[in-house]
């Protein structure tokens, strides 16, 4: 409520306050205060003037603790939308903000500021590893305890990486409890010093984990009671108003009865986001209804009040630990490094320590999001969105800007180069297709251009330049509409799409070159076909080094950064696998540890290889593979994950061996395309059967007890050496000098590997094989490196039947 001024505002102050409000001819002025420590006004600097309704709030003028004025020029000190928005935004950074009245003399506080910041409270290590000892909190918070020497190790070495804001290399193998290991000391430091903790994860089932199972044993075991905040990407949720607009003009390909039914949905869910959804939605109906970052106008939305972003944002806010994925750490990371700052709410609000859990997909992620892409699908959504016909007449968002002040003149120019871009872009679409013939990808280098120019042009310079017509007639659409208009939501999403079309076309004409050849070393410019029944293919530019960007995006900004994973290093070395995302090693800041898992792997583990197996390249190889799990799972007698590294083996080797497995009673899955989990769990619920998997399912996959006893693994994972980064990347290793093979080739593969590996035990009582179908292992040189890295366990190298011989005995002594 509104008190009387002279309580919170020095004399001087006021007075000087009301000399800037009268220069200001009584119009709104934005004042940035310093206030003491009894929370007196002691100074105030007019940085902003208005008029009689409205004034900017820029926030680079100040820092934490400071307060941020303004004046009602009406006396009315009641707060408007607009006003409630901004302070919101300006608590995020620890500032607060007040209305006062032009003399004045009344004062009415929305939000507190901050206190100035101090130094951080430093961590005990040793009292917070007691925690976790027998005998401990954890021990009391947990049915199932036992003291683990290698989780007291890692806790301590990243309680004593926060105080030293260093970057922390944790290797944890399976069953050391690292989640626990970095959450205790993580929410320790956030509930000292009041600051926010990033936990970033690669899979969902971490991020439940974490949050629903590990946060609340760790907030007991601690006695805090934190706020806690899962963070999802904005594609995720439903966007009131886009499904608002789609009922009443429905996109080809959405079905009406599939729109309402997340109509009603939506006035049943808490969050709105799409994992609620209790039936499913393609993703082309997804997305014409997800909330889209730089489409959305909230503080005009007529939704503001019920959206659910907003909703997602102020319970991000407010928390003091962030669960997150990869993804959208580097999204906001991204945001902040191309300008936003790192005291602002970007994708995130402010944080300035982050953990990151299974860090071995880290430059995965950041390669995805650092890459940019375009292609008929994108072309064709944006074209759609501005103006499409249906029914005989036109829809779409210029169409409903025509009330407020697109003239039809202009409305019928953006339907033409609407319908203009469709056509361009599949003629486009079609010469990619015809660059790509059998191969999924094509990489764009100077010995390739001349080929890939004959192809692609003119479809590509029409494309491109029809996109740019398209962004600058419904960029003149936008010019039509008075200050208010422009600011309302649709007009929000022209401008966001026109922003898009300019990016498409900027990413076409990379590849339209000529470019230096220097330009090789950034940037890899490949194609990429996508796996639907339609030929899509889209045009990507990705970053080869990310090493500059690592830095600074991640380690030079933030305060500290933890890294681990069950697999970091190679040979015992964390050299190899993180010198890629820009990490030195032998930095000061760099701290780094390695805890084995508890687990007795030598006597519950059989690593078996097949000394007369043929080399993978060698035509009777898949003959081979065949007759090796059908011999391997009669031997278990199922519970077997067969793992490969491409879907065309797979294939092969499944249709040969499935036949005979079935006939001795094994249900055979194969991974096909089909809902990951839903296959998973079919295969958790029979202990016979066998599944055929690439790709995914050589991480995250978590299948404790009998279910899963034998994994084959069919060949050793390398990168295949025609994918268009992997190439660049060697080559750009080579050029430094470096073994493209050593650096990249072989340590992809072993961390790879140690991955399928740790498939099979996930808890101290489970028992198993792991068979690798690639004589490479005990023929080759590097074969010591994979070997040495894999847990210590029982080992056999021997003919075919001998390992099946072996297998049985084994399995029969379990």
């Amino acid at each position: 409520m509104a008190e009387a001024a002279e309580h919170r505002i020095a004399a001087p102050v006021r007075e000087a306050m009301q000399r800037e409000i009268e220069l200001a001819s009584g119009q709104e002025v934005l004042f940035i205060a310093d206030v003491n420590q009894d929370g007196t006004v002691v100074r105030a600097e007019a940085v902003a003037r208005g008029s009689d309704v409205q004034v900017l709030a820029p926030t680079h003028y100040t820092d934490r603790g400071a307060l941020a004025i303004h004046n009602h020029p009406s006396g009315e000190l009641r707060p408007s939308e607009a006003d409630l928005h901004v302070a919101g935004r300006l608590a995020e950074l620890g500032i607060g903000s007040a209305i006062v009245d032009n003399r004045v003399e009344r004062i009415y506080v929305l939000v507190e500021p901050l206190p100035p910041e101090r130094s951080p409270s430093a961590l005990d290590p040793e009292r917070l590893a007691d925690l976790v000892r027998d005998g401990g909190a954890l021990a009391a918070n947990m049915d199932d305890f036992v003291e683990r020497d290698g989780q007291i190790a890692m806790l301590t070495d990243i309680a004593r990486g926060l105080n030293a804001g260093a970057v922390v290399l944790a290797e944890a193998g399976t069953g050391v409890g690292k989640s626990l290991a970095y959450l205790i000391p993580a929410v320790s430091w956030a509930h000292a010093n009041d600051e926010r903790i990033v936990v970033s994860t690669a899979t969902i089932n971490l991020q439940q984990q974490v949050l629903h199972k590990d946060l609340p044993l760790v907030q007991r075991t601690l006695g805090t009671s934190l706020p806690v905040a899962l963070v999802k990407g904005r594609g995720n949720y439903l966007c009131r108003r886009k499904l608002s607009e789609q009922l009443q003009e429905p996109e080809l390909d959405v079905q009406i009865d599939t729109l309402q039914a997340v109509a009603d949905w939506a006035e049943q869910s808490e969050d709105g986001s799409r994992s609620d959804l209790p039936f499913g939605v393609s993703e082309r109906e997804w997305s014409s209804l997800a909330s889209e970052p730089d489409a959305c106008a909230i503080a005009r939305c007529p939704n503001r009040e019920r959206c659910f972003i907003l909703k997602a944002r102020r319970k991000a806010a407010t928390a003091r630990v962030l669960v997150a994925n990869h993804h959208i750490v580097f999204s906001d990371l991204a945001v902040r490094r191309s300008g936003a700052g790192w005291d602002a709410t970007a994708v995130l609000p402010p944080f300035r320590h982050v953990v990151f859990d299974e860090a071995h997909t880290i430059e995965r992620s950041a390669t995805s999001y650092f890459s940019e892409r375009t292609g008929l699908a994108a072309l064709r959504r944006y074209a759609s969105r501005l103006s499409r016909e249906r029914r005989s007449r036109r829809v779409g968002l210029i169409p409903r800007l025509h009330d407020s002040g697109v003239s039809q003149a202009v409305a019928d120019a953006v339907a033409r180069a609407a319908d203009a871009l469709r056509p361009a872009a599949e003629r486009m679409n079609r010469s990619l297709v015809l660059v790509l013939t059998e191969a999924p990808h094509f990489r764009l280098e100077p010995t390739t251009r001349e080929r890939f120019r004959t192809l692609t042009e003119p479809a590509l310079g029409d494309t491109a330049q029809a996109a740019l017509d398209l962004a600058a007639t419904a960029a003149r659409a936008l010019r039509e509409l008075d200050d208010a208009a422009r600011d309302e939501a649709v007009a929000a999403e022209v401008a966001a799409i026109v922003r898009r079309l300019e990016a498409a076309a900027a990413v076409i004409e990379r590849f339209r070159g000529p470019e230096p050849s220097e330009r090789y070393d950034d940037t890899v410019l490949w194609l990429d076909r996508g796996r639907g029944d339609e030929p899509l293919v889209s045009l990507v530019v990705t970053p080869t080094d990310l090493r500059p960007i690592m830095r600074e995006s991640v380690y030079e900004p933030l305060a500290t950064v933890v890294l681990c994973s069950a697999t970091l290093t190679v040979g015992a070395s964390f050299a190899g696998p993180v010198a890629r995302l820009g990490i030195d090693v032998e930095s000061e800041r760099v701290l780094s540890g390695i805890y084995p898992s508890p687990f007795d792997y030598r006597s519950r583990v059989l690593l078996a290889v097949p000394r007369d197996a043929p080399d993978p390249a060698h035509p009777r190889y898949d003959e081979y593979v065949a007759t090796l799990i059908e011999r391997s799972v009669g031997a278990s007698g199922g519970g077997a994950l067969a793992l490969f590294t491409s879907y065309a083996q797979l294939d092969r080797v499944w249709q040969s061996v499935a036949p005979v497995l079935r006939a001795r009673g094994h249900t055979v899955y194969r991974q096909d395309g089909s809902d990951r989990a839903r296959l998973l769990d079919r295969f958790k619920a029979d202990l016979s059967s066998v599944l055929f998997a690439t790709d995914s399912f050589w991480e995250g996959i978590d299948v404790p007890g009998a279910t899963l006893r034998l994994v084959i693994v069919v060949r050793l994972p390398f990168p295949v050496p025609t994918d268009p980064i992997q190439r660049a990347r060697s080559e750009l290793i080579e050029r430094n000098g470096g073994n493209p093979f050593l650096e990249l080739s072989l340590t992809t593969a072993v961390m790879r590997l140690k991955q399928g590996f740790g498939r099979l035990i996930r808890r101290a009582d489970d028992r198993g094989a792991v068979v690798i179908a690639d004589p490479r292992l005990v023929r080759k040189f590097y074969g010591r490196v994979f070997v040495e890295s894999l847990p210590p366990a029982g080992r056999i190298a021997a003919s075919g039947e001998e390992i099946t011989e072996a297998l049985r005995e084994f399995f029969a002594l379990g």
